[in-house]
C-alpha cells in the first residue's frame, strides 16, 4: 500500500507541475540560469520531503555543519535504496544534481526535470557515454554547482556496503573540489514496508569535508571516504 501511496504522489505532483516545466523551458532559453535553478530546486524539494514523509521514515540529520556553502562540493553517499535521493536532497544544506543511471533519463518529464537541474545519465555498459557523463559532472562542478553520487552503482538493500567504484571519484579528482562523505544508515528498512502508520528511523550524517588536491589517485580517496562513510554507520 505505501508503495501504491508513494507511486501516486510521485506522478501526481508531476503531473501538476507541467505548467512549470513551460516555465523553466522558457527561463532557460532565456538564460536566466539562476532563476531556473532556484525554481527547480523549490519544486524539487517539496515534492522529496513529501515522498519522505509518505515513506514512514524519521530522519535524524547530523553534520550538515561540515558541509561548505560558498563553494561547490562532490556529495558521495552509500546507496541502500531507492529513498536515498530523496533522502539527501531533503537533508543537504545545499541544492545538488545527481549523478544516475540512464534509465531515469527516460521516463517522462522526471528525465526532463533531472536534466534541466543538472543531473548526468551513465550508461554503464557503453564507455563512450560513461566517460562523457563523468565530463559533463566535471563541468558542473566547475561552473559552481554541486553533484552527488553512489559509487555502488546499484542499491545494497542492506546494511553493508557494496563494491566502490573508486573511478567515480575522478569527478571530484578533475574538477578540484572536497567531497563530503554521506553516511545513509537504515534506509534499507523503508524498502517493502506496509502500513502507513509504521515509522522507521534513518540516520545521514554528513562527514568533513575531503579535499580531493590532497590525494595522488582515486584509489587512495576512495578509501578515505569510504572509511568516514562507514564510520556512521
Amino acid at each position: 500500500m505505501r508503495t501504491l501511496i508513494f507511486q501516486g504522489y510521485l506522478w501526481s505532483y508531476i503531473l501538476s507541475k507541467l505548467n512549470k516545466t513551460f516555465t523553466i523551458n522558457r527561463l532557460s532559453k532565456a538564460g536566466k540560469n539562476k532563476e531556473k535553478g532556484e525554481l527547480i530546486n523549490k519544486v524539487v524539494l517539496k515534492c522529496t520531503k513529501k515522498l519522505v514523509e509518505i515513506s514512514g521514515a524519521e530522519v535524524l540529520v547530523s553534520g550538515t555543519e561540515n558541509v561548505p556553502l560558498n563553494e561547490p562540493v562532490l556529495y558521495v553517499g552509500n546507496h541502500q535504496c531507492n529513498m536515498d535521493i530523496p533522502l539527501l536532497y531533503s537533508t543537504a544544506p545545499q541544492s545538488m544534481a545527481f549523478v544516475a543511471k540512464k534509465e531515469m533519463e527516460k521516463i517522462p518529464f522526471l528525465g526532463y526535470w533531472m536534466k534541466e537541474q543538472g543531473c548526468v545519465f551513465i550508461d554503464r555498459g557503453n564507455a563512450r557515454s560513461s566517460l562523457t557523463a563523468i565530463n559533463q559532472a566535471i563541468g558542473n562542478l566547475k561552473l559552481g554547482h554541486s553533484m552527488a553520487i553512489f559509487p555502488e552503482g546499484t542499491r545494497s538493500k542492506g546494511p553493508q556496503v557494496g563494491d566502490f567504484k573508486s573511478g567515480s571519484l575522478r569527478i571530484a579528482m578533475k574538477a578540484g573540489v572536497k567531497v563530503i562523505p554521506v553516511s545513509i544508515k537504515d534506509s534499507y528498512k523503508l524498502i517493502g514496508k506496509k502500513g502507513k502508520n509504521k515509522v522507521t528511523k534513518v540516520s545521514l550524517h554528513y562527514s568533513e569535508p575531503i579535499d580531493s588536491k590532497n590525494f595522488k589517485d582515486t584509489n587512495e580517496l576512495a578509501a578515505e571516504v569510504l572509511a568516514q562513510i562507514e564510520k556512521h554507520l
